[in-house]
């Protein structure tokens, strides 16, 4: 499993991909997916939004999925234009979680199921943390960024990570993604 280490990140770049993951995990339990689909966005998170690439290294899988994930469907042979379609409304879905994450009205809604809890017209996440959080995820709907250099190699820049670097913290969300779903040491018991 990949592991990150956040001492070395800012508070800015920790809220960002934390908010990022909560809003990833929100859309798939919202809508479970084929787990090619998730494989394809986030490989077309990790390369900028190229989706011909993602969906070309995703074929090549050959491990299996960790399954024991209740927002992982089953897997099925899915073509191109479905695999497309279905990680940029994984990407749509991302967006709406974390929109409702913003909108004071939909968090006052969801804390009233708690009448314990004082009322507040407080958002779930600020706006600036919102834009960043979906700055990780465009360019799955907006396709290959023009200026994206590929990554090379696999470790992680904890300075440009730190910084925020939107490319930095592309690659390392991609990367637990997509080892999440395709550990390395899978036990097939």
């Amino acid at each position: 499993m990949f592991c990150i280490d956040l001492k070395y990140l800012s508070y800015k770049s920790i809220l960002s991909f934390r908010v990022a993951i909560l809003a990833f995990h929100k859309a798939l339990l919202d809508r479970p997916r084929d787990p090619l689909v998730v494989a394809v966005f986030s490989l077309a998170v990790y390369n900028g939004g190229n989706m011909l690439e993602a969906v070309k290294i995703a074929r090549k899988i050959t491990k299996p999925h960790d399954d024991t994930f209740h927002e992982l469907l089953d897997a099925h042979d899915l073509d191109f234009e479905t695999v497309k379609f279905e990680a940029m409304d994984l990407a749509t879905s991302i967006k709406a979680a974390l929109t409702k994450m913003t909108d004071e009205n939909i968090v006052s809604q969801a804390m009233a199921g708690y009448p314990q809890a004082p009322f507040s017209d407080l958002v779930f996440i600020p706006l600036g943390l919102y834009l960043r959080a979906c700055k990780i995820f465009e360019c799955v709907r907006g396709g290959a960024e023009k200026e994206f250099v590929s990554k090379q190699g696999s470790k992680i820049d904890y300075e440009s990570l730190a910084l925020g670097s939107l490319t930095e913290v592309r690659h390392t969300f991609a990367r637990i993604v997509f080892d999440t779903v395709y550990p390395l040491n899978l036990n097939l018991n």
